[in-house]
């Protein structure tokens, strides 16, 4: 159960600090509110178009600080299993990547591909810091 409630609050917190990402990208660089309906192709396409590399940066760095803090939580909630645990989170993490795709951005492939990158390595990251930390401490 310990390990189940990791997972899930690691996933949760990796959740809010991506979209706290995305929310500061969006305050910087707005996306006009005409290109946001993911269900007309030519507003997703003129959306994509419109796409700086800044944003595609700030949604590859926030999944993978995302899966960073995200693991880091799993990591210290789980106590045993704490790579593991921050290997699910950033797993479960990575279902943002599978979003993007799928709904968002489908045009462009290595979006996903570098978020779920991000999310997996960032999370074992997180939950190593872990495990060096309390093996300092120790």
């Amino acid at each position: 159960m310990r390990f189940l409630t990791a997972v899930l609050i690691g996933a949760i917190i990796a959740t809010i600090t991506l979209l706290i990402v995305g929310l500061i990208n969006n305050a910087i660089n707005p996306t006009p509110p005409e290109l946001m309906d993911p269900a007309t192709p030519e507003a997703v396409t003129k959306r994509v178009e419109a796409t700086s590399i800044g944003t595609w940066i700030a949604t590859i760095f926030g999944t993978g600080l995302g899966g960073f803090l995200g693991g880091v939580v799993g990591g210290i909630i789980a106590m045993e299993k704490t790579i593991l645990a921050s290997i699910v989170v950033g797993l479960v993490h990575s279902i943002w990547a599978y979003y993007t795709f799928y709904v968002v951005y489908p045009a462009v492939l290595w979006v996903p591909f570098s978020m779920l990158i991000s999310a997996v390595l960032c999370s074992w990251l997180g939950g190593a810091m872990v495990i060096h930390l309390r093996d300092a401490k120790n």
